[in-house]
Order: structure tokens, then sequence, then C-alpha cells
């Protein structure tokens, strides 16, 4: 695979977006196209964006204010009417204009005034080819204009092999590969990235739904004729003795498992809910419903604090009962290790919590017979498979706390059962969301008042290293200065062990203040914490400043976030202040988000999709999903042989 060849500053730059060859800067597409097309000059309205080629009646004069610098000439046009022409801390133009010049100007256009306002000037008549300008989401370090260089040296080198059979793309008017990138990256009109970006859409899409629908039908497939049958009389005795009141939701879900887990056929379902519905206390039901017919529960989660912290709870949850519980994480010893993987083979362990290391090779099970996965989406499909084969026939139960719309579930999800919390266990959250810009004084003021009040705070950056306030070392130092020994650091570079416990300082409340990256997105419960301040939040999805506001206020106390930004586009943000559904503010995030996914972010709680918006492009992944059962359904027809056999492929050896 070609590597960058460029200049060390660049490629140093773009180590940051993971982009390291030509293929990963051709799958990092446009975020958006500024329109170049030159305008009809009688057919537009003031304060329009206009693209004019006018000729230069007088030179270019300096208008110095204390703050900005004003440049003014006039201009021409060909139907001879006259402009104004102003441009602000544009100084170039003093060296590119002189009366005669012709230039092409983009920019605002004042019809009452015969005034524009400049965006940008071209020193001449631009091609068709220059109309169209991609726009990328880049490091500060590399400008536009050097991307798409690279960009274009990049479609010169590169080839890509579609695997669409060439009927649907003939029935779908797609085009292939190599010329959907450079439809998307190089572009003569907006059609052209309709038709790119559909072609890269379809692809992915086609190779998704031919994997799950595989994964699918084998699992249809799937009997445990061995299964015992469960006392579901026992089941509800410990539901009702639990010492706090489930919801209907959870009583309804509970209900739901237990019946799945009495069938021969194997369960398949998915249980959604808000931040802070109760899922895991369906879980945890779950396993102790799995324990009642003397089988072994594995609890998979994606970080190890998420699997500590479940540990920790299953422990306190079924102290009063003899059941079992290990651990399986990186950070204990191998002769830790190794006697919890014998303890478990031997059928010694009732539950296992754990992360990646539950589907090790060298993790065997005695007779595992339910699996529970939290936070779904940050597992492939290949992985859950991995841990499903450990337990020859074990039910599946997957957690997402980004519930979204049921008819939208139905289209990615298939057939899968979906079982949904909508109630909350107390009367819900009472977080007071407001947007901040970067005022210290202020941002201490909400600090100080927590503490007095003796709840715990939260600090969020987007990133660990680079900028300032997006930076949290940045922040952790600068919240150190004033509050000291008060303020703990969270983040994902930091070890096992340091993490931990930074996690047991701040849960314990010896340090009250802690800075941290989105590592704490997902799981951690603290229910005193009372204040949480994100910085840059436009850095992040909807879906997770929603999952990171639902680290506040557990205990059902109000709480306060503040969404710190200079940013004047806030539209996005004010949104989210006033809603807390997650549902609503599923649909939205994934109606916001754009063909790459450019910010870094993936859609959370679904498919990991490059270039399909699941909310944008529904009727096309219906069509898709068409499309992959015809295939799958006609598995010998030679037309389908290669992509048939890519998809098995990645079965065995990738995840989706």
């Amino acid at each position: 695979m070609a590597k960058l060849s460029s200049s060390a500053r660049i490629i140093e730059a773009l180590k940051k977006y993971d982009i390291f060859t030509f293929k990963d800067v051709i799958f990092h597409l446009p975020r958006s196209y500024l329109n170049l097309s030159y305008s009809n000059e009688f057919a537009v309205n003031t304060n329009d964006k206009v693209m004019l080629y006018l000729e230069a009646t007088s030179a270019p004069v300096i208008i110095k204010t204390p703050k900005v610098l004003i440049i003014r000439f006039t201009a021409i046009s060909d139907t001879k009417t006259p402009y104004l022409i102003v441009a602000y801390n544009q100084r170039y133009i003093m060296r590119l204009i002189t009366p005669g010049t012709k230039f092409s100007v983009y920019g605002t256009i004042n019809l009452h005034k015969r005034e524009i306002s400049v965006s940008k000037i071209f020193p001449r008549l631009l091609n068709p080819n220059e109309q169209l300008v991609p726009l990328y989401t880049l490091p500060s370090e590399i400008a536009n204009h050097e991307y798409k260089k690279i960009v274009e040296k990049a479609l010169k080198e590169t080839t890509f092999n579609s695997l669409i059979p060439q009927s649907f793309r003939s029935k779908n008017d797609l085009i292939s590969l190599n010329n959907a990138f450079s439809y998307v990256h190089l572009p003569m009109s907006l059609n052209d990235v309709f038709r790119g970006l559909k072609t890269l859409k379809y692809e992915e899409g086609l190779r998704f739904f031919l994997k799950l629908l595989m994964i699918k039908r084998q699992n249809s497939t799937l009997h445990n004729d061995q299964k015992n049958v469960i006392n579901l009389k026992a089941a509800n005795a410990f539901v009702k003795s639990l010492p706090f009141t489930l919801t209907k939701d959870q009583i309804i879900a509970i209900r739901e498992i237990g019946h799945d887990m009495n069938e021969q056929t194997l369960m398949y379902r998915l249980l959604q809910g808000d931040v802070g519905s109760g899922k895991t206390i369906v879980a945890f039901s779950a396993l102790y419903i799995n324990y009642l017919r003397k089988a072994q529960g594995a609890f998979l989660a994606p970080t190890e604090s998420l699997a500590k912290q479940h540990y920790d709870s299953l422990l306190k949850f079924f102290a009063p009962f003899k059941i079992r519980i290990g651990l399986l994480i990186g950070a204990l010893s191998e002769t830790e290790k190794n006697i919890l993987k014998r303890n478990i083979a031997e059928g010694k362990i009732d539950i296992i919590v754990g992360t990646h290391a539950l589907f090790s090779d060298d993790v065997f099970y005695h007779s595992l017979e339910l699996v529970v996965i939290d936070e779904q989406h940050k597992f492939g499909v290949n992985q859950r498979q991995l841990l499903l084969s450990k337990g020859e026939k074990a039910d599946l139960l997957l957690l997402s706390a980004t519930p979204i719309p049921q008819t939208l579930a139905n289209v990615v999800y298939g057939d899968m059962d979906i079982t949904t919390l909508k109630q909350f266990p107390h009367s819900g959250r009472q977080v007071i969301t407001e947007i901040k810009d970067y005022s210290l004084k202020e941002l201490a003021t909400f600090i100080d008042n927590a503490l007095l009040d003796k709840r715990q705070v939260y600090i969020i950056a987007p990133k660990i290293s680079a900028g300032d306030h997006t930076n949290v070392l940045y922040l952790y130092r600068l919240y150190k200065e004033r509050y000291g020994e008060m303020v703990g650091l969270l983040h994902g570079q930091m070890s096992s062990e340091e993490k931990e416990q930074s996690l047991d300082l701040f849960k314990a409340g010896i340090t009250p203040i802690l800075v941290a990256t989105t590592v704490v997105e997902v799981g951690i419960d603290v229910k005193n914490a009372g204040l949480m301040i994100i910085y840059e939040p436009n850095s992040f999805g909807l879906s997770s400043l929603h999952q990171l506001r639902g680290r506040i206020g557990r205990d059902g106390k109000k709480a306060h976030l503040c969404l710190v930004t200079n940013e004047e586009d806030r539209t996005k943000l004010e949104a989210f202040a006033i809603e807390n559904d997650g549902f609503k503010i599923a649909q939205l995030d994934l109606s916001l988000r754009g063909p790459g996914e450019l910010t870094g972010e993936k859609q959370s709680g679904m498919p990991s999709f490059l270039y399909l918006n699941v909310i944008k492009d529904c009727d096309l992944i219906k069509t898709i999903k068409e499309d992959a059962l015809t295939i799958l359904n006609d598995p010998l027809n030679d037309e389908y042989k290669e992509i048939m056999e890519s998809v098995s492929e990645a079965l065995k050896s990738s995840t989706m």
C-alpha cells in the first residue's frame, strides 16, 4: 500500500487523523463543498452568496481602523453594472488588483448598495473543474489546498476493485469505485458528488448487510436442546426480593428475557434505553435467571474500568446468594489469570465479567449459556460471535444506552428482538444544560457552588494532546493551579492501575474534581456527581454529549451541565440543551451527521458506517438489504461468487 510522501510537517499532522497511506487519504471524504459556479447577476437577492467575473475600475485603497483593515475598490461586470468591492484583513488584494484587472469574486452581495463583501478573490476566470471546491476537516497545520493536492496524487496512484455484482450496479445506477472516489473528491457538479456517494454507500452497506444476514441466518438455525428448564417462579421471587422498586418497563424486560431463555431457540435480543433507565439491573437479573439453570454467564464491557465497576456492582447485588463471580481483565497478574481461567473451565465461576479477554483463545468455559454485551456498538459482530462460540449455543443479550426509534432499529438490526426501557427508576434526571464562554471565573463559581454542596465535578476535554482547551492535560494543569490536590486526571493513555486509582479517589470524594476525556462516557456511576463542564462540545456528537450528561444527576437531585465554546454557531448545542429525550437526541444526532463521519466520531449506538447515514439514507438502506437478501438466497449464482467469498472471509478474520 502506497505510503504518503510529503513534508514531515504534513505527515506528522495527518497522523492525528489516522491518515498514513494514500488509501487513508482517499477514505477521508470532504465534509462539504464550496460552490464557486458563476451567478446570474440578475437572479440574485440581497445577502446571497454570489460568484461574479468582474473588471477592476479603480485601484484598491486601505482604510485602517483600530480592529480591522478594510480594502475597497470599484469594478464593473460584462453588463456594465458597477460594484463596490469591500474586503476585510485581506492585504494580498493590494498587489493582486490594479485598474483593468479581470478577476472572479466570491462573497455576499448587497443589491441596494451594489456592494460585494469579499470571501475569496481569484485573478482569473475559473475553469469548470475549479468551481466546486471540496472542504476537508483537517489538522490546523494543513491548508485545504495542500490536502487537495495530496488527494489528486493519491487518486492517480490508487485503484479500487468493486465487488458489487454488475446486475446490481446497473439496477441502482452505480459507477465504479475508482470513479466514485474521483467524483466525491474532484467533482465537476453536485450531481457528481451525489453519484459518487451513492456508490460508496451502497458498497459499504451491501457488505455490512450480507455479513449481518449471514450471521442471523446461522443463528436462526441454532437450537439448544440441552437447556435446563428455568423455574420462572424462582425468578419472580428474586425480582420481588430486590430492595428497590423496578419500573414497569424493567419488569416487562425481565419477563421477556426469561421467556426467551426458556425457549429451545436461542435468544438474540437488544435491550435499549436512555442513560439511567436501569438496563444494568435488567442484565443482572438475566444473569440470575441463567444461574437458576445452573449455567455460566459472561458480561462483556468495552473498558477495564467499566468491567471493574460491573464486577463490584455484581458482588454487592448478589451478596445474599452463593453466586461465584470472577473478573478477567488485562491488569491481573499472569498467575491470577491462570487460576481464574482454570476455575472458569472447571465450572467454579458462575458469572465472569471482563473485556476482550473473555474471548481469548486460551479461555474455555464449562457451560456458557448467556452472553451479555454492554455498549454493544463498541464491539464488532465478529467479536460477539467469538464470545458466543465459547458457549456452543449461548443466548445473547445486547445493551445499548443510545436508544433509536423502533422503525429505524428494525431497518438496521433486522429480525433481532428489541426491548426498550422508556421509564426511569426515579423521577428522572434534573440536569440544567447551559452554553458558556471561556470564562474561568464564571466556571469556577459553578465548581465552588458544587463543592459547597458536597457534589463532585467532571471536566471533560475532547483530546489528550494538542490545543489548549481541547487538551485534557492543559485543563488538568489549569484547574490544578486553582484547586490543588482536589483535582484528579483520567484519560485512555494512562495505565490500568493509574486509571483505577484515579477513579477510586474520585468516587471516594478525595479528589472531587475529575478532569477527563470521554473515557467517562459510559458506565461510570458516581451518584454524587452534580456538575459537568465540557470543553469544545462541538467536537462531540449529540449522542455522546447526552451520554456524558448522563453521568451527573444520577441521584435524582438537580445537576448542571456547562458546554464551553467560543464558536458563534451554537444552533446544534441550543437544540441539545433544551432536549432531554435520548430517542429524540439520537435521531437529531444521526440526521446532523454528514458523509464520512469526519469528526472521527461514530454514530453512537449504531453500526460504525463511514458513508451511510441511517437517518438520511433510510430508503437506500432498505434497497441494499433487499439486494443482500437476493444474493444470499441465490448462493450458486456465479455473479455473486466474488462478493460472497469476500464477505465470508471477512467474517472469519475481521470485525464490522
